[in-house]
């Protein structure tokens, strides 16, 4: 990351790592905490994008869990619900050629923490606020 990043394409993660909206949600579970990561997009086979896992749901998810069936029954329901039970559908994307700083106005204003970049509704893939703080450690590192 330089000074020379103007798009979103320029700092966006490109090997995304996403899950099916059939998988399990124990198995996007155990993606996010394997890869540490906050935000699992969801697709098709092919990359045609559906929407996004998010911690936030996910812990929201395991505590609907845990209230309706109890701590023990957290594994045996996570293993039978699909991921599509807890996916955000109203996900907003962007894509690639999207000016950085309109992206961080995005980030800024919304609130949101990430951003799955798309062409042609496909995942080319995703922008999130820690893409922003590496860039800024970038810039501060050449100034």
């Amino acid at each position: 990351m330089t000074k020379s990043a103007q798009t979103a394409a320029d700092i966006m993660t490109s090997n995304v790592i996403t899950v099916r909206p059939e998988a399990t949600i124990a198995q996007a579970r155990e993606l996010m905490t394997e890869h540490g990561i906050r935000h699992l997009p969801v697709t098709r086979e092919g990359g045609e994008f559906v929407g996004v896992v998010t911690q936030k749901a996910m812990l929201a998810e395991m505590l609907r869990i845990a209230d309706k069936y109890g701590l023990q029954g957290i594994d045996r329901q996570t293993e039978k619900n699909a991921v599509a039970d807890i996916l955000g559908t109203d996900t907003e994307t962007i894509q690639p050629q999207l000016p950085l700083v309109d992206a961080g106005r995005f980030f800024v204003e919304r609130k949101h923490g990430c951003l799955p970049v798309l062409e042609d509704g496909k995942l080319v893939g995703i922008l999130t606020s820690a893409d922003f703080v590496k860039l800024s450690i970038a810039l501060l590192s050449d100034a």
